[in-house]
């Protein structure tokens, strides 16, 4: 799993096409967010669980050291060349959403182009780069 965290000041997204046929079923508008924690995620080949709940624990830890309680995960296959299937990318995703705790938790539809604007802050905490694996 390849995950890329950006603290925001904002983030705004706009589901514009629907790419797969295991694609969520959802209302395409103008999505904004501020003052959150943006992980970009690549759901690999070997992912399971395991890795989700490694993922999960360290996002978890660097939101408490920046001091943010908002999460979005954001699926984006660009991150990797060695993709896990739609089904398996998309149920690893849902359950790294129901693992974490204590903080508000969103997700960008799975399966669609969408067209964004971030903002990211200027801190040393605001941007990094993960591989997770088991």
């Amino acid at each position: 799993m390849r995950v890329l965290q950006l603290h925001c000041d904002s983030i705004e997204y706009t589901p514009t096409k629907k790419e797969i046929k295991l694609a969520e079923e959802i209302d395409p508008k103008k999505v904004r967010l501020e003052e959150v924690v943006v992980c970009f995620i690549a759901v690999e080949k070997d992912d399971d669980l395991v890795t989700a709940k490694n993922a999960v624990a360290e996002i978890q830890e660097s939101m408490k050291k920046i001091g943010c309680n908002k999460l979005l995960l954001y699926p984006y296959a660009h991150l990797s060349s060695d993709l896990a299937s739609p089904g398996t990318g998309l149920k690893i995703l849902k359950e790294m959403q129901g693992l974490c705790t204590g903080i508000e938790v969103t997700h960008a539809p799975f399966g669609w182009t969408k067209a964004f604007n971030i903002q990211v802050k200027g801190h040393p905490l605001a941007e990094s780069s993960k591989v997770f694996s088991k």
